[in-house]
């Protein structure tokens, strides 16, 4: 997966990388195509971004940092063999426990905590090829979240549950935007998640990894929330956050297998929320706008069972509405790059990648400020211990 997303991908015990583990997909997934019963991972290394125009005001600029990530995960958990797992990275922490024994006639119960401690919002619109912020703002959020599911058909999954989420936020450290722009005040919100997920992904044994079908997920949730006061000045358009909001989300990965060595793989992310959503459309962890796509075509290549190569393209789609007569409200933005794994052992992997996109909004590679650029790249260490297969 692509830096862009924050998808750091699984390396697989003895072959290529698995399908991807990061905070967006542990919260959007519900039955991922997993190799592993039971696994304790660290992966760090050094991220990097380089901006085309360097603009420090707002976050465009040529930096290096530290990045990396802590996954665990356990199917035999407890005397009950429940499912546990857990996460800890640059884009969010996770803790989750699933069951389907709990209620019983195969009904899943999953109880979920979610938090993403360090968030960059950007509100503004594109001039040409350029994103012209009208507020910047940072903030956090956590979210507790009770499911229940069942398999309602082969291979389709489908599960409800209520959620609650609280939400802040504080003034960038950044210059850029307008002087006179009002961020949110902190709300909560709550309401209800719906997850409707088709999965047809085979595994690989021999190297660990997906080989062919999909896994397909469809997300809808309803939000009431507390919010008071408004977003925005009078150039942007001041504007009160509704008390009930919708919003609808989709993932894909889709594996076509070409020859024994190589894999086409198809990631895509997307989403359609209420135009009036305006801190959630502002998240710059993923393409601005109420209406956004996200999509990469690669091509898997193993080198024998140590060595992966995965060069790949990628293209964005954002909508954004704005008050300003020279912006675009739609922009399409493209890019490309290339990811590889080499296993040096078992329990040991270098992963890099390097991927470029001509959209100057991309997520931040620091915790404590916002500092992007069109190219990004990454090289780090992944470690693994206690990894069974299933």
């Amino acid at each position: 997966m692509t830096p862009r997303v924050s998808r750091i991908v699984l390396a697989g015990v003895l072959g290529a990388p698995l399908a991807a583990q990061s905070f967006a997909d542990l919260t959007e997934a519900r039955t991922p195509a997993n190799p592993y019963s039971s696994l304790f991972e660290i992966e760090a290394g050094v991220v990097g971004t380089h901006a085309a125009e360097e603009a420090k005001d707002v976050g465009l600029t040529s930096e290096v940092s530290w990045d990396g990530h802590v996954y665990y995960r356990d199917e035999s958990f407890s005397s009950r063999s429940g499912t546990i797992e857990a996460y800890a990275g640059r884009d969010g922490v996770y803790a989750g426990f699933y069951d389907g024994k709990l209620i019983g006639d195969e009904t899943v119960t999953r109880l979920e905590f979610r938090g993403r401690p360090w968030q960059f919002y950007r509100d503004g619109s594109y001039r040409g090829s350029n994103f012209v912020p009208s507020g910047l703002f940072e903030g956090s959020d956590y979210e507790g979240y009770l499911g229940f599911g069942k398999e309602a058909d082969q291979g389709l999954y489908v599960e409800l549950g209520p959620f609650y989420r609280r939400n802040s936020f504080r003034s960038s450290s950044l210059a850029g935007g307008s002087s006179s722009f009002v961020i949110p005040e902190d709300y909560a919100g709550y309401g209800g998640r719906l997850y409707i997920e088709q999965n047809t992904a085979q595994m690989d044994r021999r190297r660990g990894l997906a080989q062919s079908g999909y896994v397909l997920t469809l997300i809808g949730e309803r939000e009431w929330n507390d919010s008071e006061g408004v977003i925005g000045d009078s150039a942007s358009g001041e504007t009160e956050l509704p008390s009930a909001l919708w919003r609808a989300r989709a993932r894909l990965e889709w594996y076509i297998p070409s020859t024994d060595t190589m894999t086409w793989e198809i990631y895509g992310r997307g989403g359609w929320n209420d135009q009036k959503d305006r801190v959630n459309n502002d998240d710059s962890s993923r393409p601005l706008g109420d209406q956004w796509a996200d999509v990469q075509a690669r091509l898997r290549i193993s080198f024998g069972n140590s060595w992966t190569v995965t060069p790949f393209v990628q293209g964005q789609y954002s909508k954004i509405s704005s008050n300003d007569p020279a912006a675009k409200d739609r922009k399409f933005f493209f890019g490309g790059g290339v990811e590889s794994y080499f296993h040096l052992s078992e329990g040991f992997s270098l992963h890099g990648y390097y991927s470029y996109l001509d959209n100057e909004s991309r997520p931040s590679i620091l915790v404590d400020e916002d500092a992007h650029g069109e190219h990004m790249f990454y090289m780090g260490l992944v470690m693994r211990f206690g990894a069974q297969r299933k």
